[in-house]
């Protein structure tokens, strides 16, 4: 087997061969490699705990009011949250609690304070073994607003939506006291009191014949009286966000029942509300002293001789603008309601009026149905105390 060597040696090279080939022909197959991504780190620690709720500003009416905030990290054994709440010029009182929500509402009732701003922050505190304070764990929050109100503010039409008259003095960025007074005088010089003609129910379409009017787009003015003249005021008031309501005022005559209507509006400044005059002499009216603008119950229930009557027009205010009308303060009702305020030293309820079809007042207003109809009869010092409709 001379050749036995060399024919190895061809095998060995052979075979290598094929078993290379064959390692080639294999698909290649790749190793992926997946990246974990390390896990978040823990939330950086507050400098202070956060308020939640109620939001920065809110308008409230009732003192049941609950706070509430939250804080990254747990407190510990030995820590506490303290809430300082304080309103104007009343020094804070402080509460501490282990719960990030607290009832404030024994502590808003003891500032008796009913209408003003009140504020609230809170903090983290460290206390010692006997539960007395230590150090303090955190800063202190950012201070919150709270606005008590007698009532809240109604919500004004979106811009887009509203009549080209209130977008007028929506632009005028007055404050809403001096907004009331220039929707008052806009109606005043732009309708006339001639008689009432028939109109939309809200008198959308006399406003904007005022507006065309004012603006020298047309010389035609709506002819208005003091029911139609309230409701247009009452109409843009509510598309600027500010509340009012129609009273209807009424008194005794020769034969018949005599009424009137004028506008009360809730002035958000003063919180009060105040009476406005629409008819064919536009008064409001005021306290003689102080010259705060009084509430239709005010005049209806208290004296008339320290009120004076202002003309919106301008000039000063006298007694003579407040007898213009104020013959008609000794009956009213708010709205389309069945409820009537009467002062009965000015009116007998008993009184039946030709004109009526000898119907009494709340045969009247009952539409021949008096059991629909209540009476109130309050006096001033009650009206005045807080129980009656002008608060």
């Amino acid at each position: 087997m001379p050749d036995e060597p060399e024919n190895r040696a061809c095998y060995h090279r052979f075979n290598r061969g094929r078993r290379h080939r064959r390692l080639a022909a294999r698909p290649h197959i790749a190793i992926r490699q997946y990246h974990i991504p390390p896990p978040p780190p823990p939330p950086a620690a507050q400098a202070s705990p956060r308020p939640i709720s109620p939001e920065n500003g809110i308008e409230f009416v009732e003192s049941d009011l609950r706070l509430e905030w939250s804080w990254a990290p747990e407190l510990t054994n030995i820590q506490r949250y303290a809430v300082r709440i304080w309103t104007q010029d009343k020094p804070y009182q402080e509460i501490w609690t282990v719960d990030n929500r607290l009832s404030v509402q024994t502590a808003i009732d003891s500032f008796s304070v009913a209408v003003g701003r009140y504020f609230w922050q809170v903090a983290v505190v460290n206390v010692n073994a006997d539960g007395a304070f230590e150090s303090m764990g955190s800063e202190w929050s950012e201070t919150f607003e709270l606005r008590r109100v007698r009532r809240r503010s109604i919500p004004a039409r979106a811009y887009a939506d509203m009549s080209a008259a209130a977008r007028y003095f929506h632009d005028l960025s007055l404050n809403v006291s001096d907004t009331i007074d220039a929707v008052h005088r806009f109606i005043h010089n732009s309708s006339l009191t001639d008689e009432q003609l028939s109109y939309a129910p809200d008198y959308s379409d006399a406003i904007d014949m005022m507006f065309n009017y004012t603006q020298g787009y047309s010389g035609e003015q709506p002819l208005l009286q003091c029911d139609g003249r309230s409701t247009a005021m009452l109409t843009i008031l509510q598309e600027l966000g500010v509340e009012s309501r129609l009273v209807f005022l009424y008194r005794p005559a020769p034969g018949y029942l005599a009424q009137h209507t004028v506008l009360e509006i809730f002035n958000p400044d003063t919180q009060r509300w105040q009476v406005h005059d629409l008819g064919s002499s536009d008064f409001y009216y005021v306290e003689a002293d102080s010259m705060e603008r009084v509430s239709a119950e005010r005049i209806l229930f208290g004296s008339l001789d320290t009120l004076l009557g202002c003309p919106i027009a301008g000039g000063p205010c006298t007694v003579k603008g407040m007898q213009k009308k104020h013959e008609y303060f000794r009956a009213l009702r708010y709205g389309y309601t069945y409820e009537i305020w009467v002062n009965p030293d000015r009116f007998e309820v008993s009184t039946r009026f030709e004109g009526q079809g000898g119907r009494n007042l709340a045969e009247f207003i009952g539409d021949g149905w008096p059991q629909r109809v209540t009476i109130r009869m309050d006096s001033w010092e009650n009206a005045g105390s807080g129980s009656g409709k002008s608060q």
